[in-house]
């Protein structure tokens, strides 16, 4: 037997259709918190002049930094559940920061003076106790923030390595900074030597908080929250609706139709005559007064 008779021949393999042509690979980059997309910008901009450097001076600082805020930093997806403070509607209570709550941003891009500021109509009348301003949240969407402070800026920087929930945990501790400081500068300046006091006896000094940069500082969605034109428009023609209503009550009690009534009966009459009488001699004796010269006129010509 021939050797080429010993081989075994394998069956030949069918290619699926269009194999041999070349393909093209999509790969879908990840969603959620592993996505590499950017989520904020800033533009930041600083100068110092020659007598600002001379006496120590900070510089001229200006940022605007941009920031997207996506489902997953505010919800619970499905791939991404780990938010616990959720309210009712399903979004996560992260508060904003001080610059972005509504007694921080001005009235014309929706905000809201402070209640303290608002002055009592009148001291005799009930106090009535007003409810709490809501805390406004993080929400999807846009935000544009800006500011002027230097120290603000470093903030900013830091806070771009944390999410939500760590930056409201560093407001937090920047708060209570500020809240332990203050209380010990209370303590200073009363001098108090008490029992409540003793934590401040000794050596025992808390750590200077960081100087009040968010008065520098504005945070506001894109587009802001505007108040509602009609609102405006209610308020400008509120005393003109009321005079209408005046008006009209008047008309269905025939208060006007008495007064027209009364008019037609005095025109009939010869006591407007008298009065018009009056009036032009009145008029014409306030113009001859006026043309006689006064006494020290006299004297001085």
């Amino acid at each position: 037997m021939a050797p080429s008779e010993n081989k075994v021949t394998q069956p030949s393999q069918q290619l699926p259709p269009f194999a041999s042509w070349p393909t093209i690979k999509i790969l879908s980059p990840p969603k959620g918190r592993f996505s590499p997309k950017n989520d904020e910008w800033c533009l930041t901009y600083c100068s110092q002049s020659i007598n600002g450097r001379f006496h120590g001076k900070e510089p001229t600082c200006r940022s605007l930094c941009i920031r997207k805020i996506f489902a997953h930093e505010v919800k619970n997806v499905v791939a991404f559940k780990t938010h616990r403070n959720v309210g009712p509607d399903g979004k996560a209570m992260y508060p904003l920061p001080a610059e972005g709550q509504p007694s921080s941003v001005p009235q014309w891009l929706g905000g809201k003076p402070p209640r303290d500021a608002d002055s009592d109509d009148d001291e005799d009348l009930p106090q009535v106790k007003q409810p709490p301003t809501p805390i406004k949240c993080w929400d999807e969407g846009w935000y544009l923030w800006t500011t002027q402070s230097r120290v603000a800026i470093h903030d900013k920087l830091d806070s771009m390595s944390q999410d939500l929930g760590r930056q409201h945990q560093s407001n937090e501790k920047h708060q209570q900074r500020q809240e332990v400081w203050q209380e010990y500068q209370d303590h200073l300046q009363k001098g108090d030597q008490t029992a409540e006091s003793g934590k401040w006896w000794g050596p025992i000094v808390p750590p200077r908080p960081l100087p009040d940069f968010r008065s520098h500082s504005m945070l506001i969605p894109i587009p802001p929250d505007y108040p509602p034109f009609w609102n405006s428009m209610v308020n400008l023609l509120t005393p003109t609706q009321k005079a209408l209503g005046i008006f009209h009550e008047s008309l269905q009690s025939g208060e006007q139709r008495e007064f027209a009534g009364r008019m037609w009966e005095k025109a009939r009459t010869l006591e407007p005559f008298v009065v018009a009488g009056n009036a032009l001699g009145m008029w014409y004796q306030l113009l001859k007064d006026s043309d006689t010269p006064s006494d020290d006129d006299k004297k001085s010509t």
